[in-house]
């Protein structure tokens, strides 16, 4: 996920690049009728007043994410409702999960 300074039209940091991954995940799962309004940004709510994802769905993105990123989610200590507030706050806990996604 990391890109070399200056190898492209533009920067991009290893978060940035994780919640574009995450934003692409998300929108698979909500299907392309229920993207939010407006800018996407970490601070999008994954469910009420953003991408309404259902537990169903979140479910669906909890194994989207191991998959992608490589990681197990711990239900007792990552599956909180906190961490599934946002994009951000779901990025936050894939980088405690896998910390090479969290290199500058």
């Amino acid at each position: 996920m990391r890109r070399a300074a200056g190898t492209g039209p533009s920067f991009m940091t290893d978060r940035d690049a994780l919640l574009e991954a995450l934003r692409a995940i998300v929108a698979r799962v909500a299907g392309p009728t229920r993207a939010p309004a407006g800018d996407m940004s970490a601070e999008t709510p994954l469910t009420e007043g953003g991408w309404w994802l259902d537990s169903v769905e979140l479910l669906e993105v909890i194994v989207a994410c191991e998959t992608e990123f490589g990681i197990t989610f711990e239900p007792a200590s990552d599956l909180l409702d906190d961490a599934f507030r946002t994009l951000g706050t779901l990025a936050a806990v894939i980088q405690t999960k896998n910390p090479e996604l969290s290199r500058a």
